[in-house]
Protein backbone atom coordinates (compact mmCIF):
# COMPACT_ATOMS: atom_id res chain seq x y z
CA UNK A 1 0.00 0.00 0.00
CA UNK A 2 2.75 2.40 1.00
CA UNK A 3 4.63 1.59 -2.22
CA UNK A 4 1.57 2.41 -4.37
CA UNK A 5 1.08 5.74 -2.59
CA UNK A 6 4.79 6.60 -3.13
CA UNK A 7 4.64 5.83 -6.88
CA UNK A 8 1.41 7.83 -7.28
CA UNK A 9 2.93 10.78 -5.41
CA UNK A 10 6.09 10.62 -7.51
CA UNK A 11 4.13 10.61 -10.78
CA UNK A 12 1.92 13.45 -9.58
CA UNK A 13 5.01 15.45 -8.56
CA UNK A 14 6.65 14.97 -11.99
CA UNK A 15 3.39 15.98 -13.68
CA UNK A 16 3.17 19.13 -11.59
CA UNK A 17 6.83 19.97 -12.18
CA UNK A 18 6.47 19.65 -15.95
CA UNK A 19 3.48 21.99 -15.94
CA UNK A 20 5.12 24.45 -13.54
CA UNK A 21 8.06 24.85 -15.94
CA UNK A 22 5.67 26.07 -18.65
CA UNK A 23 4.02 29.49 -18.15
CA UNK A 24 0.26 29.11 -17.43
CA UNK A 25 -0.91 30.73 -20.67
CA UNK A 26 1.46 28.61 -22.79
CA UNK A 27 0.24 25.24 -21.59
CA UNK A 28 -1.50 23.27 -24.33
CA UNK A 29 -5.01 21.88 -24.11
CA UNK A 30 -7.52 20.03 -26.28
CA UNK A 31 -11.07 21.27 -25.87
CA UNK A 32 -14.44 20.20 -27.34
CA UNK A 33 -17.68 22.00 -26.46
CA UNK A 34 -21.10 21.25 -27.99
CA UNK A 35 -23.43 24.13 -27.22
CA UNK A 36 -22.06 24.30 -23.69
CA UNK A 37 -21.58 27.20 -21.32
CA UNK A 38 -18.21 28.89 -21.17
CA UNK A 39 -17.86 27.99 -17.51
CA UNK A 40 -17.83 24.32 -18.56
CA UNK A 41 -14.98 25.05 -20.93
CA UNK A 42 -13.03 26.77 -18.15
CA UNK A 43 -13.51 23.72 -15.89
CA UNK A 44 -12.15 21.43 -18.61
CA UNK A 45 -9.10 23.63 -19.03
CA UNK A 46 -8.52 23.48 -15.25
CA UNK A 47 -8.70 19.69 -15.30
CA UNK A 48 -6.08 19.41 -18.09
CA UNK A 49 -3.62 22.04 -16.89
CA UNK A 50 -3.96 22.26 -13.14
CA UNK A 51 -4.72 25.96 -13.44
CA UNK A 52 -7.34 27.74 -11.36
CA UNK A 53 -9.62 30.37 -12.90
CA UNK A 54 -10.60 33.28 -10.71
CA UNK A 55 -13.53 35.43 -11.82
CA UNK A 56 -16.86 36.89 -10.89
CA UNK A 57 -19.65 34.68 -12.15
CA UNK A 58 -21.58 37.73 -13.28
CA UNK A 59 -19.20 38.42 -16.14
CA UNK A 60 -19.78 35.04 -17.82
CA UNK A 61 -23.26 33.93 -16.74
CA UNK A 62 -24.94 36.00 -19.42
CA UNK A 63 -22.70 34.69 -22.22
CA UNK A 64 -24.26 32.45 -24.85
CA UNK A 65 -23.39 28.74 -24.98
CA UNK A 66 -20.66 27.91 -27.46
CA UNK A 67 -19.55 25.03 -29.66
CA UNK A 68 -15.87 24.65 -30.36
CA UNK A 69 -13.33 21.95 -31.22
CA UNK A 70 -9.65 22.77 -30.50
CA UNK A 71 -6.68 20.43 -30.53
CA UNK A 72 -3.35 21.17 -28.86
CA UNK A 73 -3.61 24.92 -28.60
CA UNK A 74 -2.28 27.13 -25.82
CA UNK A 75 -4.49 28.37 -23.02
CA UNK A 76 -3.98 31.87 -24.38
CA UNK A 77 -5.29 30.89 -27.82
CA UNK A 78 -8.25 29.01 -26.37
CA UNK A 79 -9.27 31.92 -24.13
CA UNK A 80 -9.05 34.31 -27.08
CA UNK A 81 -11.60 32.15 -28.88
CA UNK A 82 -13.84 31.48 -25.86
CA UNK A 83 -14.07 34.96 -24.36
CA UNK A 84 -15.52 38.11 -25.91
CA UNK A 85 -13.36 41.20 -26.33
CA UNK A 86 -14.72 42.94 -23.23
CA UNK A 87 -13.27 40.24 -20.92
CA UNK A 88 -9.53 40.34 -20.23
CA UNK A 89 -7.36 37.69 -18.64
CA UNK A 90 -3.93 37.55 -16.98
CA UNK A 91 -1.85 34.92 -15.23
CA UNK A 92 -0.59 35.16 -11.67
CA UNK A 93 1.27 32.14 -10.36
CA UNK A 94 -1.10 29.22 -11.02
CA UNK A 95 -4.18 31.41 -11.33
CA UNK A 96 -5.88 32.85 -14.41
CA UNK A 97 -7.75 35.99 -13.44
CA UNK A 98 -10.67 37.10 -15.61
CA UNK A 99 -11.94 40.69 -15.47
CA UNK A 100 -14.30 42.85 -17.41
CA UNK A 101 -12.35 45.25 -19.55
CA UNK A 102 -13.21 48.95 -19.39
CA UNK A 103 -13.93 50.37 -22.83
CA UNK A 104 -12.25 53.66 -23.77
CA UNK A 105 -14.39 56.10 -25.78
CA UNK A 106 -11.48 57.50 -27.79
CA UNK A 107 -8.58 55.11 -27.46
CA UNK A 108 -5.20 56.47 -28.53
CA UNK A 109 -3.48 53.09 -28.82
CA UNK A 110 -4.22 49.70 -30.24
CA UNK A 111 -3.27 46.52 -28.42
CA UNK A 112 -2.08 43.68 -30.63
CA UNK A 113 -1.01 40.24 -29.42
CA UNK A 114 -0.60 36.79 -30.80
CA UNK A 115 1.91 34.31 -32.18
CA UNK A 116 4.36 34.20 -35.06
CA UNK A 117 4.63 30.98 -37.05
CA UNK A 118 6.95 29.53 -39.66
CA UNK A 119 4.70 29.25 -42.70
CA UNK A 120 6.26 26.00 -43.92
CA UNK A 121 6.60 24.09 -40.64
CA UNK A 122 3.74 25.70 -38.66
CA UNK A 123 6.10 26.02 -35.70
CA UNK A 124 6.19 29.10 -33.52
CA UNK A 125 9.22 31.36 -33.92
CA UNK A 126 11.08 33.03 -31.07
CA UNK A 127 13.05 36.30 -31.26
CA UNK A 128 11.00 37.85 -34.04
CA UNK A 129 11.04 41.66 -34.14
CA UNK A 130 7.70 43.44 -34.49
CA UNK A 131 7.83 47.21 -34.61
CA UNK A 132 6.13 50.43 -35.62
CA UNK A 133 8.42 52.57 -37.76
CA UNK A 134 6.79 55.85 -36.73
CA UNK A 135 6.60 55.56 -32.94
CA UNK A 136 9.58 53.14 -32.66
CA UNK A 137 7.48 50.88 -30.41
CA UNK A 138 8.90 47.37 -30.72
CA UNK A 139 8.76 43.92 -29.16
CA UNK A 140 10.34 40.56 -29.81
CA UNK A 141 8.53 37.26 -29.53
CA UNK A 142 9.35 35.18 -26.48
CA UNK A 143 10.57 31.59 -26.53
CA UNK A 144 6.99 30.47 -27.27
CA UNK A 145 6.61 32.80 -30.25
CA UNK A 146 4.22 35.13 -28.39
CA UNK A 147 4.17 38.92 -28.68
CA UNK A 148 2.15 41.82 -27.34
CA UNK A 149 2.56 45.39 -28.56
CA UNK A 150 0.79 48.70 -28.00
CA UNK A 151 0.98 51.21 -30.88
CA UNK A 152 -0.75 54.50 -31.72
CA UNK A 153 -4.19 53.88 -33.24
CA UNK A 154 -3.55 56.30 -36.10
CA UNK A 155 -0.71 54.18 -37.46
CA UNK A 156 -1.39 52.22 -40.61
CA UNK A 157 0.91 49.21 -40.35
CA UNK A 158 3.48 47.24 -38.41
CA UNK A 159 6.65 45.58 -39.69
CA UNK A 160 7.70 42.03 -38.84
CA UNK A 161 11.36 41.02 -39.28
CA UNK A 162 13.31 37.89 -38.53
CA UNK A 163 16.77 36.85 -39.64
CA UNK A 164 16.54 34.35 -42.53
CA UNK A 165 12.84 35.15 -43.10
CA UNK A 166 11.16 37.43 -45.60
CA UNK A 167 10.25 40.90 -44.27
CA UNK A 168 6.53 41.26 -43.69
CA UNK A 169 4.36 44.40 -43.46
CA UNK A 170 0.88 44.02 -41.93
CA UNK A 171 -1.99 46.53 -42.21
CA UNK A 172 -3.51 47.37 -38.85
CA UNK A 173 -6.98 47.52 -40.36
CA UNK A 174 -6.76 43.77 -40.91
CA UNK A 175 -5.68 43.06 -37.35
CA UNK A 176 -7.54 45.39 -34.98
CA UNK A 177 -10.73 43.31 -34.64
CA UNK A 178 -8.93 40.03 -34.01
CA UNK A 179 -8.72 38.93 -30.35
CA UNK A 180 -5.41 37.24 -31.16
CA UNK A 181 -3.26 37.67 -34.23
CA UNK A 182 -1.40 34.89 -35.96
CA UNK A 183 1.47 36.01 -38.21
CA UNK A 184 3.04 33.62 -40.71
CA UNK A 185 6.55 34.25 -42.02
CA UNK A 186 8.08 32.85 -45.19
CA UNK A 187 11.63 31.45 -44.81
CA UNK A 188 14.14 32.82 -47.28
CA UNK A 189 15.78 30.11 -49.38
CA UNK A 190 19.58 29.86 -49.45
CA UNK A 191 20.10 31.69 -52.75
CA UNK A 192 17.92 34.66 -51.77
CA UNK A 193 19.43 34.69 -48.31
CA UNK A 194 22.95 34.95 -49.71
CA UNK A 195 22.03 37.84 -52.01
CA UNK A 196 20.28 39.69 -49.23
CA UNK A 197 22.72 39.14 -46.39
CA UNK A 198 25.94 39.85 -48.26
CA UNK A 199 24.88 43.46 -48.72
CA UNK A 200 23.92 44.34 -45.19
CA UNK A 201 24.95 41.59 -42.78
CA UNK A 202 28.61 41.32 -43.67
CA UNK A 203 29.40 44.54 -41.84
CA UNK A 204 27.50 43.34 -38.81
CA UNK A 205 29.14 39.92 -38.89
CA UNK A 206 32.62 41.46 -39.03
CA UNK A 207 31.78 43.88 -36.27
CA UNK A 208 30.08 41.24 -34.13
CA UNK A 209 33.40 39.47 -33.59
CA UNK A 210 34.18 41.97 -30.88
CA UNK A 211 30.72 43.32 -29.94
CA UNK A 212 28.51 40.21 -29.72
CA UNK A 213 29.74 39.21 -26.30
CA UNK A 214 29.17 42.74 -25.05
CA UNK A 215 25.69 43.41 -26.44
CA UNK A 216 23.97 40.10 -27.19
CA UNK A 217 22.73 39.91 -23.60
CA UNK A 218 20.72 43.10 -24.08
CA UNK A 219 17.07 42.49 -24.91
CA UNK A 220 17.14 44.73 -27.97
CA UNK A 221 20.20 43.14 -29.55
CA UNK A 222 18.12 40.62 -31.52
CA UNK A 223 16.53 43.54 -33.40
CA UNK A 224 19.89 44.40 -34.94
CA UNK A 225 19.96 40.92 -36.45
CA UNK A 226 16.36 40.93 -37.64
CA UNK A 227 15.70 44.47 -38.89
CA UNK A 228 17.31 45.45 -42.18
CA UNK A 229 15.42 48.70 -42.62
CA UNK A 230 17.42 51.86 -41.81
CA UNK A 231 15.60 54.19 -39.43
CA UNK A 232 16.58 57.76 -38.58
CA UNK A 233 15.94 60.33 -35.86
CA UNK A 234 17.09 63.93 -35.33
CA UNK A 235 17.77 63.41 -31.62
CA UNK A 236 17.97 60.64 -29.08
CA UNK A 237 18.93 60.37 -25.42
CA UNK A 238 19.66 57.13 -23.60
CA UNK A 239 20.83 55.96 -20.20
CA UNK A 240 22.35 52.65 -21.31
CA UNK A 241 21.99 50.67 -24.57
CA UNK A 242 18.32 50.10 -25.49
CA UNK A 243 17.09 52.23 -22.58
CA UNK A 244 16.26 55.59 -24.10
CA UNK A 245 14.04 57.45 -26.52
CA UNK A 246 14.81 54.99 -29.33
CA UNK A 247 13.93 52.02 -27.15
CA UNK A 248 14.75 48.51 -28.28
CA UNK A 249 15.30 49.70 -31.85
CA UNK A 250 18.26 51.93 -30.95
CA UNK A 251 20.65 49.57 -32.71
CA UNK A 252 18.76 50.12 -35.97
CA UNK A 253 18.63 53.93 -35.98
CA UNK A 254 20.87 56.64 -37.40
CA UNK A 255 20.81 59.71 -35.14
CA UNK A 256 21.68 63.27 -36.06
CA UNK A 257 22.36 64.19 -32.43
CA UNK A 258 22.89 61.51 -29.80
CA UNK A 259 23.39 61.89 -26.05
CA UNK A 260 24.25 58.79 -23.99
CA UNK A 261 24.28 59.50 -20.27
CA UNK A 262 26.28 56.38 -19.45
CA UNK A 263 26.60 54.61 -22.79
CA UNK A 264 24.71 54.08 -26.01
CA UNK A 265 24.29 51.69 -28.91
CA UNK A 266 23.02 52.85 -32.29
CA UNK A 267 23.26 52.07 -35.97
CA UNK A 268 25.10 55.30 -36.73
CA UNK A 269 25.48 59.04 -36.16
CA UNK A 270 25.35 61.82 -38.76
CA UNK A 271 26.47 64.85 -36.76
CA UNK A 272 27.31 64.55 -33.04
CA UNK A 273 27.38 61.80 -30.41
CA UNK A 274 28.37 62.37 -26.79
CA UNK A 275 28.70 59.59 -24.19
CA UNK A 276 29.31 59.85 -20.48
CA UNK A 277 31.27 56.59 -20.58
CA UNK A 278 31.05 54.99 -24.03
CA UNK A 279 29.52 55.16 -27.49
CA UNK A 280 29.00 52.19 -29.82
CA UNK A 281 27.76 52.58 -33.42
CA UNK A 282 27.19 49.51 -35.58
CA UNK A 283 27.92 51.24 -38.87
CA UNK A 284 29.03 54.80 -39.74
CA UNK A 285 29.72 58.02 -37.89
CA UNK A 286 29.89 61.37 -39.66
CA UNK A 287 30.80 64.29 -37.45
CA UNK A 288 32.12 63.97 -33.90
CA UNK A 289 31.99 61.10 -31.44
CA UNK A 290 33.06 62.01 -27.90
CA UNK A 291 33.23 59.78 -24.81
CA UNK A 292 35.10 59.70 -21.53
CA UNK A 293 36.23 56.06 -21.87
CA UNK A 294 35.78 54.51 -25.32
CA UNK A 295 34.21 54.86 -28.76
CA UNK A 296 33.51 51.90 -31.06
CA UNK A 297 32.31 52.18 -34.67
CA UNK A 298 31.60 49.08 -36.74
CA UNK A 299 32.13 50.62 -40.17
CA UNK A 300 33.69 54.01 -40.94
CA UNK A 301 34.23 57.40 -39.33
CA UNK A 302 34.34 60.69 -41.19
CA UNK A 303 35.12 63.38 -38.65
CA UNK A 304 36.54 62.99 -35.15
CA UNK A 305 36.68 60.31 -32.46
CA UNK A 306 37.75 61.73 -29.10
CA UNK A 307 37.98 59.68 -25.91
CA UNK A 308 39.90 59.26 -22.70
CA UNK A 309 40.96 55.65 -23.23
CA UNK A 310 40.48 53.99 -26.65
CA UNK A 311 38.83 54.35 -30.05
CA UNK A 312 37.98 51.47 -32.39
CA UNK A 313 36.88 51.80 -36.02
CA UNK A 314 35.89 48.67 -37.93
CA UNK A 315 36.68 50.00 -41.38
CA UNK A 316 37.93 53.42 -42.56
CA UNK A 317 38.84 56.53 -40.59
CA UNK A 318 38.79 59.89 -42.34
CA UNK A 319 39.59 62.64 -39.85
CA UNK A 320 41.13 62.53 -36.38
CA UNK A 321 41.30 59.87 -33.69
CA UNK A 322 42.54 61.06 -30.30
CA UNK A 323 42.65 58.82 -27.23
CA UNK A 324 44.49 58.59 -23.95
CA UNK A 325 45.60 54.99 -24.52
CA UNK A 326 44.91 53.50 -27.96
CA UNK A 327 43.43 54.08 -31.40
CA UNK A 328 42.56 51.00 -33.44
CA UNK A 329 41.41 51.24 -37.05
CA UNK A 330 40.73 48.00 -38.93
CA UNK A 331 40.64 49.67 -42.34
CA UNK A 332 42.27 52.71 -43.93
CA UNK A 333 43.15 55.94 -42.15
CA UNK A 334 43.21 59.33 -43.81
CA UNK A 335 44.00 61.93 -41.21
CA UNK A 336 45.56 61.87 -37.76
CA UNK A 337 45.85 59.32 -34.97
CA UNK A 338 47.03 60.70 -31.60
CA UNK A 339 47.33 58.61 -28.43
CA UNK A 340 49.50 57.78 -25.47
CA UNK A 341 50.29 54.09 -26.07
CA UNK A 342 49.19 52.50 -29.37
CA UNK A 343 48.07 53.64 -32.79
CA UNK A 344 47.00 50.74 -35.00
CA UNK A 345 45.91 50.97 -38.63
CA UNK A 346 45.35 47.57 -40.21
CA UNK A 347 45.41 48.95 -43.75
CA UNK A 348 46.93 52.12 -45.21
CA UNK A 349 47.63 55.36 -43.39
CA UNK A 350 47.66 58.65 -45.24
CA UNK A 351 48.43 61.30 -42.68
CA UNK A 352 50.03 61.28 -39.23
CA UNK A 353 50.39 58.79 -36.41
CA UNK A 354 51.77 60.29 -33.17
CA UNK A 355 52.09 58.14 -30.06
CA UNK A 356 54.06 57.78 -26.87
CA UNK A 357 54.90 54.11 -27.49
CA UNK A 358 53.94 52.20 -30.68
CA UNK A 359 52.63 53.07 -34.15
CA UNK A 360 51.53 50.38 -36.61
CA UNK A 361 50.21 50.64 -40.16
CA UNK A 362 50.27 48.39 -43.20
CA UNK A 363 51.27 51.22 -45.54
CA UNK A 364 52.24 54.75 -44.54
CA UNK A 365 52.04 57.88 -46.63
CA UNK A 366 52.92 60.64 -44.22
CA UNK A 367 54.49 60.66 -40.76
CA UNK A 368 54.87 58.15 -37.96
CA UNK A 369 56.22 59.65 -34.73
CA UNK A 370 56.61 57.58 -31.56
CA UNK A 371 58.53 57.33 -28.34
CA UNK A 372 59.50 53.69 -28.87
CA UNK A 373 58.48 51.89 -32.10
CA UNK A 374 57.19 52.78 -35.56
CA UNK A 375 56.15 49.83 -37.72
CA UNK A 376 55.04 49.94 -41.34
CA UNK A 377 54.35 46.40 -42.56
CA UNK A 378 54.84 47.29 -46.23
CA UNK A 379 55.62 50.73 -47.59
CA UNK A 380 56.65 54.06 -46.09
CA UNK A 381 56.34 57.18 -48.19
CA UNK A 382 57.29 59.89 -45.79
CA UNK A 383 59.01 60.00 -42.42
CA UNK A 384 59.38 57.73 -39.41
CA UNK A 385 60.70 59.37 -36.22
CA UNK A 386 61.14 57.40 -33.01
CA UNK A 387 63.17 57.16 -29.86
CA UNK A 388 64.09 53.51 -30.38
CA UNK A 389 63.13 51.43 -33.48
CA UNK A 390 61.72 52.09 -36.96
CA UNK A 391 60.67 49.32 -39.35
CA UNK A 392 59.31 49.38 -42.88
CA UNK A 393 59.49 46.92 -45.75
CA UNK A 394 60.04 49.63 -48.35
CA UNK A 395 61.10 53.19 -47.54
CA UNK A 396 60.70 56.13 -49.86
CA UNK A 397 61.65 58.95 -47.54
CA UNK A 398 63.40 59.03 -44.17
CA UNK A 399 63.78 56.89 -41.07
CA UNK A 400 65.11 58.70 -37.99
CA UNK A 401 65.59 56.61 -34.83
CA UNK A 402 67.36 56.85 -31.52
CA UNK A 403 68.70 53.33 -31.90
CA UNK A 404 67.70 51.14 -34.90
CA UNK A 405 66.27 51.60 -38.37
CA UNK A 406 65.27 48.47 -40.27
CA UNK A 407 63.96 48.15 -43.82
CA UNK A 408 64.15 45.80 -46.78
CA UNK A 409 64.45 48.45 -49.46
CA UNK A 410 65.45 52.06 -48.84
CA UNK A 411 65.11 54.93 -51.28
CA UNK A 412 66.04 57.85 -49.09
CA UNK A 413 67.73 58.30 -45.72
CA UNK A 414 68.23 56.27 -42.58
CA UNK A 415 69.62 58.05 -39.51
CA UNK A 416 70.23 56.01 -36.35
CA UNK A 417 72.90 54.37 -34.24
CA UNK A 418 72.30 51.17 -36.23
CA UNK A 419 70.80 50.98 -39.73
CA UNK A 420 69.86 47.65 -41.30
CA UNK A 421 68.47 47.03 -44.78
CA UNK A 422 68.55 44.65 -47.73
CA UNK A 423 69.21 47.38 -50.28
CA UNK A 424 69.67 51.12 -50.05
CA UNK A 425 69.47 53.65 -52.86
CA UNK A 426 70.23 56.57 -50.59
CA UNK A 427 72.20 57.24 -47.42
CA UNK A 428 72.28 55.16 -44.25
CA UNK A 429 73.77 57.55 -41.70
CA UNK A 430 74.73 56.06 -38.35
CA UNK A 431 77.40 54.54 -36.18
CA UNK A 432 76.98 51.25 -38.05
CA UNK A 433 75.01 50.48 -41.20
CA UNK A 434 74.50 47.00 -42.62
CA UNK A 435 73.12 46.73 -46.15
CA UNK A 436 72.73 43.17 -47.41
CA UNK A 437 73.27 44.18 -51.04
CA UNK A 438 75.58 47.06 -50.19
CA UNK A 439 79.24 47.48 -49.28
CA UNK A 440 81.04 44.81 -47.24
CA UNK A 441 84.83 45.03 -47.45
CA UNK A 442 87.71 43.70 -45.39
CA UNK A 443 90.82 45.82 -45.87
CA UNK A 444 94.43 44.93 -45.05
CA UNK A 445 96.64 48.01 -45.17
CA UNK A 446 99.95 49.54 -44.11
CA UNK A 447 101.19 53.09 -43.63
CA UNK A 448 104.25 54.94 -42.30
CA UNK A 449 103.21 54.37 -38.68
CA UNK A 450 101.33 51.06 -38.58
CA UNK A 451 102.49 48.33 -40.91
CA UNK A 452 99.61 46.00 -40.17
CA UNK A 453 96.02 47.30 -40.19
CA UNK A 454 92.73 45.43 -40.57
CA UNK A 455 89.53 47.35 -41.29
CA UNK A 456 85.91 46.45 -41.95
CA UNK A 457 83.95 48.80 -44.20
CA UNK A 458 80.12 48.49 -44.18
CA UNK A 459 77.24 50.49 -45.63
CA UNK A 460 76.95 51.73 -49.21
CA UNK A 461 79.49 53.37 -51.50
CA UNK A 462 77.95 56.79 -50.93
CA UNK A 463 78.40 56.54 -47.18
CA UNK A 464 79.95 53.79 -45.13
CA UNK A 465 81.35 53.06 -41.66
CA UNK A 466 84.86 51.86 -40.91
CA UNK A 467 85.99 49.87 -37.88
CA UNK A 468 89.73 49.21 -37.71
CA UNK A 469 92.59 47.90 -35.60
CA UNK A 470 96.34 48.11 -36.33
CA UNK A 471 99.87 47.59 -35.00
CA UNK A 472 103.46 48.50 -35.85
CA UNK A 473 104.37 44.79 -35.67
CA UNK A 474 106.93 45.35 -32.92
CA UNK A 475 106.74 42.07 -31.06
CA UNK A 476 108.46 43.19 -27.84
CA UNK A 477 106.44 46.33 -27.04
CA UNK A 478 103.99 46.98 -29.88
CA UNK A 479 102.41 50.26 -30.75
CA UNK A 480 98.77 49.57 -31.54
CA UNK A 481 95.63 51.40 -32.48
CA UNK A 482 91.85 50.99 -32.60
CA UNK A 483 89.69 53.32 -34.58
CA UNK A 484 86.42 54.27 -36.21
CA UNK A 485 85.74 56.23 -39.36
CA UNK A 486 83.38 57.32 -42.11
CA UNK A 487 83.89 57.23 -45.83
CA UNK A 488 82.47 57.73 -49.29
CA UNK A 489 83.41 56.20 -52.63
CA UNK A 490 82.59 57.32 -56.16
CA UNK A 491 83.11 55.72 -59.55
CA UNK A 492 85.65 57.09 -62.05
CA UNK A 493 85.62 54.28 -64.62
CA UNK A 494 84.37 50.72 -64.74
CA UNK A 495 87.10 49.31 -62.47
CA UNK A 496 88.49 52.51 -61.04
CA UNK A 497 87.03 54.28 -58.04
CA UNK A 498 88.11 57.04 -55.70
CA UNK A 499 87.34 57.12 -51.99
CA UNK A 500 87.62 59.66 -49.20
CA UNK A 501 87.71 58.59 -45.55
CA UNK A 502 87.96 60.32 -42.21
CA UNK A 503 89.14 58.23 -39.27
CA UNK A 504 89.78 58.71 -35.57
CA UNK A 505 92.17 56.35 -33.76
CA UNK A 506 93.30 55.89 -30.20
CA UNK A 507 96.97 54.87 -30.00
CA UNK A 508 98.50 52.86 -27.19
CA UNK A 509 101.90 51.27 -26.55
CA UNK A 510 101.80 48.05 -24.60
CA UNK A 511 98.71 48.21 -22.40
CA UNK A 512 95.69 50.34 -23.30
CA UNK A 513 96.48 53.99 -22.63
CA UNK A 514 93.91 55.99 -20.72
CA UNK A 515 95.64 59.23 -21.62
CA UNK A 516 95.04 61.54 -24.60
CA UNK A 517 96.70 59.86 -27.58
CA UNK A 518 94.51 60.47 -30.63
CA UNK A 519 95.28 60.26 -34.33
CA UNK A 520 92.96 61.82 -36.96
CA UNK A 521 93.42 60.73 -40.58
CA UNK A 522 92.02 62.17 -43.80
CA UNK A 523 92.56 59.83 -46.76
CA UNK A 524 91.89 60.42 -50.45
CA UNK A 525 92.97 57.66 -52.79
CA UNK A 526 92.23 55.44 -55.75
CA UNK A 527 90.92 51.88 -55.84
CA UNK A 528 91.33 49.52 -58.77
CA UNK A 529 89.19 46.37 -58.88
CA UNK A 530 91.03 43.44 -60.38
CA UNK A 531 88.04 41.14 -59.80
CA UNK A 532 84.58 41.52 -58.36
CA UNK A 533 85.86 40.59 -54.91
CA UNK A 534 89.44 41.89 -54.90
CA UNK A 535 90.90 45.38 -55.31
CA UNK A 536 94.02 47.41 -54.51
CA UNK A 537 93.90 50.95 -53.10
CA UNK A 538 96.52 53.61 -52.41
CA UNK A 539 96.66 57.31 -51.70
CA UNK A 540 97.97 60.10 -49.48
CA UNK A 541 96.87 60.60 -45.89
CA UNK A 542 96.89 63.82 -43.93
CA UNK A 543 97.54 63.02 -40.25
CA UNK A 544 96.99 64.91 -37.01
CA UNK A 545 98.23 63.52 -33.70
CA UNK A 546 97.06 64.97 -30.36
CA UNK A 547 98.79 64.08 -27.08
CA UNK A 548 99.07 65.34 -23.49
CA UNK A 549 102.49 66.77 -22.55
CA UNK A 550 101.61 66.46 -18.84
CA UNK A 551 101.38 62.67 -19.12
CA UNK A 552 104.24 60.89 -17.34
CA UNK A 553 104.97 58.84 -20.50
CA UNK A 554 104.86 61.76 -22.92
CA UNK A 555 108.62 62.15 -23.40
CA UNK A 556 109.35 58.44 -23.53
CA UNK A 557 106.41 57.30 -25.69
CA UNK A 558 103.87 59.78 -27.06
CA UNK A 559 106.29 62.51 -28.12
CA UNK A 560 107.96 59.97 -30.39
CA UNK A 561 104.92 58.47 -32.10
CA UNK A 562 104.84 60.84 -35.07
CA UNK A 563 107.45 59.59 -37.58
CA UNK A 564 107.99 63.17 -38.73
CA UNK A 565 105.91 66.30 -38.80
CA UNK A 566 105.06 69.38 -40.80
CA UNK A 567 104.21 71.31 -37.64
CA UNK A 568 104.51 70.76 -33.91
CA UNK A 569 102.48 73.01 -31.61
CA UNK A 570 101.81 72.85 -27.88
CA UNK A 571 98.89 74.78 -26.38
CA UNK A 572 98.87 76.64 -23.08
CA UNK A 573 96.96 73.83 -21.41
CA UNK A 574 99.59 71.25 -22.34
CA UNK A 575 98.14 69.57 -25.43
CA UNK A 576 100.59 68.90 -28.27
CA UNK A 577 99.44 68.72 -31.90
CA UNK A 578 101.64 67.38 -34.70
CA UNK A 579 100.76 67.11 -38.36
CA UNK A 580 102.23 65.30 -41.32
CA UNK A 581 101.40 63.81 -44.70
CA UNK A 582 101.81 60.10 -45.19
CA UNK A 583 100.35 57.40 -47.35
CA UNK A 584 98.45 54.13 -47.35
CA UNK A 585 98.59 50.97 -49.43
CA UNK A 586 95.68 48.54 -49.05
CA UNK A 587 94.33 45.22 -50.27
CA UNK A 588 90.54 44.94 -50.18
CA UNK A 589 88.40 41.81 -50.32
CA UNK A 590 84.71 41.28 -50.97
Amino acid sequence: MFRSIFIFSFILGCYSFCFSAIPPLEREVTLTLNNERISEGLNKIQDQTGLIFSYSSSIINNLQPISINIKQKTVREVLALLLPNHISYRAKNNYIILKERSVEKNPKKTELSGYVYDKTTDKKIANVTIYDKTSLQSVTTDEYGYYSISIPIKNQSIIVNKENYRDTVLKLSDLKNNPITFINLDPVNDSLRDQDSVLWKKKLQDFSNYTNDLFKKFKGYVNTLNVKDTLSRNFQISLIPFVGTNGLLSGNIYNKYSVNIFGGYSRGTTLLEVGGFFNVDRENVKGAQIASFFNVVGDSVKGAQLTGFFNVTGKNMNGIQAAGFANVNLGKTKGVQLTGFLNFCKDSLKGVQAVGYVNYAKNVEGVQASGFINYSARTLKGVQVTGFVNHAKEVDGMQLAGFVNHAHKVNGFQVAVLNISDSCNGLPIGVLSFVKHGLHQVEFSGDELFYGNVSFRTGVNKFYNIVSIGTDLNSSNPLWTVGYGLGTSFKIKNKLRSDITLNSHHISKGNFALTTSEQYKLYWGLEYKFTKRFSVAAGPVFNLYLSDTYDKDYNSIYNKIAPYYMFNNTSSNGYNLKGWVGGKLALRFF
